[in-house]
């Protein structure tokens, strides 16, 4: 139920968000989650944030109900939110991770990113962490 409603919450924090990125329209509809995520990753490593978080919000958009594909979106949008330096938004997304892990049974979720995303919680300033 829990994984549910940050589902849900995800989902309607996107309009929110990809309010301030490029538009999801020019993303073609056949384009799978590995696709995404590596057109992410691609303007992430060209700076291009804006983009970067446009093609990490569209695959959790359309591939977030698999557990899998939706850790690893939400772990590259939180490292995007880290290199942007927008700490906030980090810390939501790797908590969120390590809370959907606490919830999780063993073994169905890929373990990397629960420790990438320890990783990540470790990069963010101590002054600029929410308690």
């Amino acid at each position: 139920m829990k994984r549910l409603f940050l589902i849900i919450t995800a989902v309607l924090s996107l309009g929110f968000i990809s309010c301030k990125t490029t538009d999801t329209k020019n993303i073609p509809a056949d384009l799978s989650a590995a696709q995404l995520l590596q057109l992410g990753q691609d303007a992430e490593s060209s700076s291009n944030y804006k983009d970067a978080e446009t093609y990490f919000l569209t695959t959790i958009q359309r591939f977030g109900l698999d557990n899998s594909t939706y850790v690893e979106a939400r772990y590259e949008l939180g490292n995007c939110f880290l290199k942007e330096k927008k700490y906030d938004e980090a810390q939501a997304c790797f908590t969120e991770i390590l809370s959907i892990y606490e919830d999780a049974a063993i073994g169905t979720l890929p373990p990397a990113y629960q420790k990438l995303a320890k990783i990540g919680l470790e990069k963010i300033p101590e002054n600029k962490k929410k308690n």
